[in-house]
Order: structure tokens, then C-alpha cells, then sequence
């Protein structure tokens, strides 16, 4: 089964290398053609749905897809983003001058960071795999679609794939394109990065 990991098109606070958060802005014209651009690609790939973040920018990303898919689309509460709280509209500089040993331990063991005034990383990814598992058991045999925000796409694609501690948080800054993932539907993931 294939699942593809899209994140949501870009807004002004991507460009200015700003974290999201649960912040609602819109697409960029640059954002809308990103989309278009992934829609296209995405064609090979077979998509039966896409599912998305209830949001308004991963509901607008996900709409421009299926357009050019034919294919539905829904909201699932679950894969709401990240709360990061205070960390909303920072610059990764300005997170790890005023949150050093926070910003330090994104890159070394990011299940244990709670951002102030936000959810912990723990809670977020358990509530993340858990959705993405009965997603998967629901479509067993045909590829799906799933759009999320940075920090929500960054732990589902760890959890799915694998990685380091170190690849997560970067992944919440660059994954700026659409992530196959083939997955058997024997497996379990895991629910760490």
C-alpha cells in the first residue's frame, strides 16, 4: 500500500523560514502552483482519496490536488498540527535563543519536548500514528493521500519510514515535496521517530 505524505502548500511564514504551528494563513500564488505542480506527480501514484488536517490551509491544499486527482477528499480531526504553542511564528534562531535546551533536544530526543503553552511531541505523535494506522487498516489495498502541517507530517513520516532524531526536526524545516511511502499493512509502526 502506498501512502503518500504531502505537506500543505506554502504560506508567507514558510518563506520567511517562520514555524507554523496551528497558525491559519493562506496558500501563496507560489504556494497554489507548488500544489498543481504535486497533483501532477502524484497521478502516477494512483491515489484513491486524500485526507487531511481540519485546517483551512491543508483543507485548501487537498482541495487543488483532488481537483486535478478526481478524487474525494475528507478532514480528520486527528491530524490536526502540532500545538506548539509559543514557538508559533519563530524563526528556528529565535526558538533556540530563547529555548536552548528545548531547541537541543528536538535534535536528540524530540518525543520528549513539550513546547510551552503547546502539546507535547509524545501525545501529538501517539494521536498521529494512531490515526494513520486505521487510516491504513481502513485502505488496505489502495494508495492514499495525506496532508498535514510540518510538524505532524515530520513524525508520521518517522514513524512510517524511520529515521534519527536529528532527520525529524530537519524534516519539519525541508520537506518541501510529496513522500511516497510503501507500506505493508502487516506492519506496525512504530510510534517513535
Amino acid at each position: 500500500m502506498k501512502v503518500a505524505l504531502i505537506p500543505c502548500g506554502q504560506t508567507e511564514w514558510h518563506e520567511a523560514g517562520r514555524l507554523l504551528g496551528r497558525v491559519e494563513l493562506p496558500l501563496t500564488d507560489a504556494g497554489r502552483e507548488r500544489c498543481r505542480q504535486w497533483g501532477a506527480g502524484l497521478l502516477a501514484h494512483g491515489l484513491k482519496r486524500i485526507v487531511h488536517a481540519p485546517d483551512e490551509l491543508a483543507a485548501q491544499t487537498a482541495a487543488i490536488l483532488a481537483r486535478q486527482l478526481r478524487v474525494p477528499t475528507k478532514a480528520l480531526d486527528d491530524l490536526a498540527e502540532v500545538d506548539i504553542g509559543l514557538w508559533s511564528g519563530l524563526t528556528e534562531a529565535q526558538l533556540k535563543a530563547r529555548f536552548a535546551t528545548a531547541h537541543r533536544q528536538l535534535r536528540e530526543a524530540p518525543l520528549n519536548v513539550s513546547p510551552p503553552g503547546g502539546e507535547s511531541l509524545r501525545a501529538a505523535s501517539e494521536r498521529l500514528v494512531g490515526c494513520i494506522r486505521k487510516l491504513i487498516k481502513k485502505n488496505r489495498n489502495q494508495a492514499v493521500g495525506v496532508v498535514m502541517r510540518p510538524f505532524s507530517l515530520a513524525l508520521v513520516k518517522a514513524a512510517l519510514a524511520g529515521g534519527e532524531p536529528a532527520d525529524w526536526w530537519e524534516s519539519t524545516r525541508t520537506v518541501g515535496e510529496p513522500v511516497i511511502v510503501e507500506y505493508h499493512v502487516a506492519e506496525s509502526p512504530p510510534v517513535s521517530p
